[in-house]
């Protein structure tokens, strides 16, 4: 039973982080995304605040913010 509930916490998990929303700002011009909207690399943000899918982000080219490292 302990196996069964392992496996499908493992496949839930990675399932999720696959569809995590993170932040970036704007479209153009962004370089970061980051896991939280109140995170202090957005702090100097003069654009819109976007949430996207962690996996559109990725495909922008976008790493993890240093400060959520």
């Amino acid at each position: 039973m302990k196996f069964f509930i392992t496996i499908l916490f493992i496949t839930f998990s990675s399932f999720n982080t696959a569809e995590s929303k993170v932040y970036i700002c704007g479209i153009r011009g962004a370089k970061k995304y980051h896991f939280t909207e109140s995170c202090r690399g957005l702090g100097a943000c003069k654009h819109e605040i976007i949430k996207v899918n962690l996996k559109e982000a990725k495909g922008y080219g976008l790493t993890l913010c240093g400060w959520e490292d």
